[in-house]
């Protein structure tokens, strides 16, 4: 009987021994590295939002705002699509590279003043080190809100408050890059619209110049009129000798030498009147086949130039329509450098290994019951 006492008081104290040791050495170990060993952790949030020209101005009354309703609808939707290509850029490799050449990451998470569970191993390789990078850098997009959440860990303050800013500065540049192809393909088109007309217009112009030097008049027209009343004072200067002519011949008989000398005048303002007519109307060269080729070029250069103007106009609503759609970068919340670290949850870490510990312990006590009353 008392053999059976003692055997039952050693179980209880192998017993007590073993649920002891269950929960203590965890308990201490977790203990020991978390206070001890572990590496503190520093975490800096950051929040911004990729926001449109129709977040900051409204969006118009009437039936006029509904189309504005609709445009600015396509713009944000716009805007929530580049917010994800923001988050899946910056879980990229490009963005890891770029932050690695300006902070010389590897160098930082391989450091040996990092505890060995934390920091990078120095031998990894590339995909071991994009891993550890999207283990310390984690990036969301909430599409109620439209906020980007960006959280950088380092274990160095400084380092962890420049990932954050150099990771949101390459988000910014990348939506600056997206308004800048966006502009470019809007203004593409009217752009070399605009560079055709320029060129028409001055191909016109330098027409409409050399016809005016090659006939030394720069408006033949205008120099029509002038030969046109030439010859209407020509015309009027005969018609005035010819009625003197009648006059001398009514109130004479015979010749007289005023009449010869009329006769001769007249004659001269005939020849003179049917040149000047000849230089309206007749020949390839007349004033009259001037104007009309004239003409012609000074329509096509007004034509030219209201092409020019509407190519303008073409160009300047791309751009409007450019600007309408631009892409700005709203810091909501900005990296500010941390004071103390985040990580890791010292207390928190020991009491949920005593916990699991425990539990294990009475899961393990219930399944070796069970055991054992199946082998009794």
């Amino acid at each position: 009987m008392a053999e059976s006492r003692e055997a039952i008081r050693r179980g209880k104290i192998r017993s007590a021994i073993f649920s002891l040791l269950v929960l203590v050495v965890p308990t201490l170990i977790s203990a020991v590295y978390i206070y001890g060993y572990a590496s503190d952790v520093y975490q800096v949030d950051t929040l911004f939002q990729v926001r449109t020209s129709y977040d900051a101005g409204g969006m118009g009354g009437g039936g006029k705002g509904a189309l504005s309703f609709l445009k600015g609808g396509s713009v944000m939707g716009r805007a929530m699509d580049e917010s994800f290509s923001v988050v899946r850029y910056i879980e990229s490799r490009n963005a890891m590279d770029k932050l690695q050449g300006a902070l010389d990451l590897r160098k930082a998470f391989t450091d040996e003043s990092v505890d060995s569970y934390s920091r990078l191993d120095a031998n990894a390789d590339g995909e071991a080190f994009y891993g550890y990078y999207n283990d310390m850098v984690s990036i969301y997009f909430d599409e109620v809100s439209g906020m980007i959440n960006l959280e950088t860990r380092a274990f160095d303050a400084d380092l962890a408050y420049k990932m954050a800013t150099g990771l949101a500065k390459q988000g910014e540049d990348l939506i600056n890059q997206f308004n800048t192809r966006s502009e470019t393909d809007l203004t593409a088109l009217a752009r070399n619209e605009l560079k055709d007309a320029e060129q028409r217009m001055r191909d016109a112009e330098v027409a409409l110049t050399r016809f005016r030097n090659e006939h030394g008049s720069l408006d033949p027209s205008a120099t029509s009129a002038s030969v046109n009343s030439i010859i209407s004072t020509l015309k009027g200067q005969a018609a005035a000798i010819e009625a003197e002519m009648r006059a001398i011949t009514d109130i004479s008989h015979g010749e007289v030498p005023r009449l010869a000398e009329l006769r001769n005048k007249l004659a001269g303002l005939r020849e003179q009147i049917k040149i000047e007519e000849s230089r309206l109307t007749g020949g390839a060269d007349s004033w009259a086949a001037q104007i009309e080729e004239y003409s012609i070029l000074t329509l096509q250069a007004e034509l030219a130039k209201q092409s020019y103007a509407n190519a303008q106009t073409g160009l300047d609503s791309a751009l409007v329509e450019a600007r309408r759609q631009k892409l700005y970068v709203v810091d909501v919340v900005s990296p500010m450098q941390p004071k103390e670290a985040r990580l890791p949850y010292r207390a928190q870490t020991v009491f949920f290994t005593f916990l699991s510990a425990l539990v294990a312990l009475v899961i393990g006590r219930l399944v070796w019951a069970g055991v054992r009353d199946h082998m009794v």
